[in-house]
Order: C-alpha cells, then sequence, then structure tokens
C-alpha cells in the first residue's frame, strides 16, 4: 500500500475562494474599526450554503466601489438589488415591494457605514434614490 499523505492537496475552485478574493479586496479599503461588524453580519454568512450564492455578488460589488463615486444613485440601486437578493432569498418580495421594504434600507444605510465609513447616506437619498429603480 502506497498512501503518499505528504503530497499536497488540489485545490479547487470554490466560492469560498472567490468570497475569500472579494473579502480581501474589501478589507483593504474599508475602516478597521468596523471590521467585527463586518464580520457579524456579513462574512459570517459564508458558513451558510443556503446565503453563499447571493453572498459572493453582494460582496464583489461593495469590493468594487469605483461606481460610488462616478453615480451615487446608480450604484445604490445596484447594492439595494445584491442587498434585497441576499436578505430575500427565496424571493418572495418584488423589486417594489423591497424597496417599501424600512429594514432594508436600514440595512443599506449600515452597509454604507460598516464597509465605507460614510454615514452621509441619508433616508431621503435612499428613497430618492429607490424611487426610480427599476423592476428588472
Amino acid at each position: 500500500m502506497g498512501w503518499n499523505i505528504f503530497r499536497a492537496k488540489k485545490k479547487r475552485d470554490e466560492p469560498d475562494d472567490d468570497l475569500q478574493t472579494a473579502i480581501k479586496a474589501i478589507e483593504k479599503f474599508a475602516s478597521k474599526k468596523h471590521l467585527q461588524e463586518r464580520e457579524m453580519r456579513y462574512y459570517n454568512y459564508r458558513q451558510m450554503r443556503k446565503y453563499l450564492k447571493p453572498l459572493l455578488p453582494l460582496l464583489i460589488y461593495i469590493s468594487e466601489r469605483a461606481g460610488k463615486k462616478e453615480n451615487e444613485e446608480v450604484f445604490i440601486q445596484g447594492l439595494f438589488r445584491k442587498l434585497k437578493n441576499f436578505y430575500d432569498v427565496n424571493d418572495k418580495l418584488s423589486i417594489k415591494e423591497a424597496t417599501e421594504d424600512n429594514s432594508l434600507k436600514i440595512k443599506l444605510r449600515e452597509i454604507y457605514k460598516i464597509f465605507y465609513d460614510d454615514n452621509t447616506l441619508t433616508r431621503a437619498k435612499i428613497e430618492d434614490y429607490l424611487k426610480n429603480i427599476e423592476e428588472n
């Protein structure tokens, strides 16, 4: 019997690898003072299979922050869609219903705070940006 127990494991391309890449990209710019909140509210969901699929696009979108400065309205609408997909895993809400959900709007403001250390996103701005969001 020849078991080679010292050979290196083959690394598979798994969503976790992509998640780690997105998390590393985020942690390069995100404020360290909110790290614990990010871990509790988002990063820990990678352990739950049900949330893996919507978590990756959300974190990738957050890590690509160039759009945040270019056109904040379009960026907020895209971020809101990703957030809706993440929290509404079973896709029970339409985008119209989601825009009326206050808890999602609060979570959107929290994302701005804990990932970008930005408290300038007001409730009024969110309302204004989301009134023009399309159903797709």
